[in-house]
């Protein structure tokens, strides 16, 4: 590959975009907003994915993955980026997807004394809601963008979804009523004044604001959703097996599983339950028949994975509240030896049926790991220019 064509790969944000200071929009994906926004950590970021991308030479399929307006590929995309870039800075050399035996591969390989150990990059409870449940919600906001010039700004908060498409004349007729039930009051009783529009399985409460002027055509307001709860060791086990070494042929080496958890309410100590289906404190017991990731039903699972390296809270704009540390399976065939990486490590020792828990904490700065500049990157300049 030539120069020129080198470059052209490594445009992954337009430069003719118009930069605006405005807030993620609905609907609008995650690369678009990180491409368009002046926010000072947007335009540091862009700076740095580039950067990083030129180290990693990478084919013109990552760097579509990186521009895709999926986000769960975009994210899956950028974490990739940085294990690879994090593998980097601490001295190792990195191959991407070493040739193996069957043909599928592991994302990356390093020499870590004398040893080749591989790395597969993954994502875990990135996100509230499957990417289905977003087009079927898109399609009902789409209808509420059609609605121009009303006096209102119409509220959706969807308490059921359905696989069957909504009808959108029944939906304005409805919408006419509620316009029509809402005339007199004030924004501050319409704002708990609130309709129930249901259509086979759907279920949507719908209220009105409103509008503080005339002449604003948009009437799409906010947009919510009751709270899921996100099973974590149900989604960091499907992670687990998942990504089980077998399918790349990898029997005799280590093998680590890195795991991204954006999840805000998950902590770092529920490893624990989710790997071994218990926690006793100190210890985990052998006899209780845990239901986990690397032990269940008294018996060892997963023995060929050497050990998890969690990336909690990791994603390019929110690298100060990032935690990393490193899970080591007690079972596995192949351990990966402690203290090989600058980041905290969990690991076990067995005494009379139970896995008594050891730490070696090292509280390192994911800044300093990156080698960014912690100080720019929380800085917002005051004379910003945002045009």
């Amino acid at each position: 590959m030539n120069k020129a064509s080198m470059n052209y790969l490594y445009m992954i944000f337009n430069s003719d975009t118009v930069l605006t200071s405005e807030a993620k929009q609905v609907n609008e994906s995650s690369f678009k907003f990180l491409e368009r926004s002046a926010w000072n950590r947007c335009r540091l970021a862009r700076e740095i994915i580039t950067a990083w991308a030129e180290a990693m030479s990478p084919d013109a399929d990552f760097i579509s993955q990186i521009k895709s307006k999926n986000d769960k590929q975009h994210n899956a995309a950028i974490f990739e980026l940085i294990v690879f870039t994090f593998l980097k800075k601490i001295g190792l050399e990195v191959v991407k997807h070493p040739s193996l035996k069957k043909g599928a591969t592991p994302d990356f390989m390093s020499i870590v004394e004398k040893v080749a150990v591989y790395f597969e990059c993954t994502l875990s409870g990135n996100s509230f809601e499957s990417s289905e449940e977003n087009r079927r919600k898109g399609a009902v906001e789409d209808i509420i963008r059609q609605i121009h010039y009303c006096p209102y700004f119409i509220n959706l908060d969807f308490k059921q979804l359905s696989v069957t498409s909504i009808s959108s004349n029944k939906l304005k007729k409805f919408i006419d009523r509620v316009k029509e039930l809402s005339d007199g009051f004030e924004n501050e009783q319409l704002f708990h004044r609130r309709f129930l529009y249901q259509e086979n399985e759907w279920k949507i409460e719908i209220s009105l604001l409103r509008k503080s002027k005339d002449g604003i055509k948009t009437s799409l307001g906010y947009i919510s959703q009751d709270a899921k709860v996100i099973d974590n060791k149900k989604a960091i086990i499907t992670a687990l097996n998942d990504k089980r070494p077998s399918k790349y042929g990898i029997g005799e080496n280590p093998y680590v599983i890195c795991l991204c958890n954006n999840d805000m309410f998950f902590h770092t100590e529920e490893m624990y339950s989710v790997l071994f289906g218990t926690d006793s404190g100190p210890y985990i017991d052998l006899s209780y028949p845990g239901r986990g990731g690397f032990f269940h039903h008294n018996k060892p699972v997963n023995t060929s994975v050497s050990a998890i390296f969690l990336f909690k809270g990791t994603d390019i704009l929110t690298v100060g509240s990032s935690e990393w540390s490193i899970w080591h399976n007690p079972f596995a065939k192949c351990p990966l030896n402690l203290y090989q990486f600058p980041v905290s490590e969990y690991y076990f020792y067995l005494e009379n049926n139970k896995l008594h828990k050891k730490e070696a904490l090292k509280n390192s700065n994911i800044f300093d790991l990156l080698e960014i500049d912690e100080v720019t990157y929380n800085t917002n300049p005051i004379d910003n220019n945002d045009s």
